[in-house]
């Protein structure tokens, strides 16, 4: 073979090389601004990286083909059965922190956003996303958080079954934490009925003065197993706004059963 030819070849072979690396790059690159973000949507991904069209789409493309990611409505976000954490943040098949929409809620309203579920009697926080609303407080993970006077309990506690929810008082103390507090069966009982009735429940200093909460259940099989919550200071929760936000997390509530609908199929 001439020697020009030999050449070229080489220089070819070094430019294959060189693209499949820049390739590579991209594509980890993405996996990791996903890691970070937990969900975003094409635009996002092309803004942060600063990449063009063409490129994140056969990025994305690719890595949802080979199912390192997965698509949910509008948004990308790793698939939790290839990116997991066996130690804290799987529950029951469940990876709470990988879920999208508690990241698209607390971005959209800028307020602190839990994600709490029942165990025996008791609800214990899966996620916690405060600001700048990109990581879960990993330190908050498996805390819990009394079932009587929190938003995310009273919310979970109203859907049960009227033999489930007694079953549920006889094993708690109502522990009063506040002067607001409900500590006795008489008040809760037909404050749960008002919740029930209602579809979400709120945390008026219940818990902690100066604090609010609201919070919705999420369901599964129509069965209620957690809630999502917005929690932040009388300030920031208005009394006013309390059913603008419940709105939202209602709207959320149905993302999230539709979500883990999807990634449990």
């Amino acid at each position: 073979m001439p020697i020009q030819n030999k050449a070229i070849l080489r220089r070819g072979a070094i430019e294959i090389n060189s693209y499949e690396v820049s390739t590579l790059k991209k594509g980890l690159l993405i996996l990791d601004l996903l890691r970070q973000k937990h969900s975003l949507t094409f635009n996002e991904i092309m803004e942060e990286l600063s990449m063009n069209k063409t490129s994140v789409f056969r990025m994305l493309h690719t890595l949802e083909k080979m199912n390192y990611i997965i698509k949910y409505t509008k948004f990308y976000q790793l698939n939790p059965h290839i990116f997991r954490d066996e130690h804290l943040y799987w529950h029951e098949d469940i990876q709470w922190t990988s879920l999208a929409a508690p990241y698209q809620l607390a971005r959209q309203e800028g307020i602190t956003t839990y994600i709490g579920i029942l165990e025996d009697c008791e609800i214990v926080i899966k996620n916690v996303i405060k600001e700048p609303f990109e990581q879960p407080v990993f330190h908050a993970l498996d805390s819990r958080t009394p079932i009587h006077s929190s938003a995310l309990g009273k919310s979970v506690l109203a859907q049960m079954s009227p033999e489930k929810q007694q079953e549920m008082l006889n094993c708690i103390v109502l522990n009063t934490f506040t002067t607001n507090t409900f500590d006795d069966h008489g008040l809760l009982i037909p404050h749960l009925q008002i919740i029930k009735a209602q579809g979400y429940a709120v945390d008026n200093e219940e818990t902690d003065l100066e604090k609010r909460c609201i919070a919705v259940p999420i369901y599964m099989d129509k069965e209620v197993i957690g809630a999502i919550a917005l929690h932040g200071s009388t300030e920031q929760i208005k009394k006013t706004a309390i059913r603008s936000f419940t709105k939202k997390l209602i709207e959320t509530s149905q993302q999230l059963t539709r979500e883990l609908e999807h990634l449990l199929s």
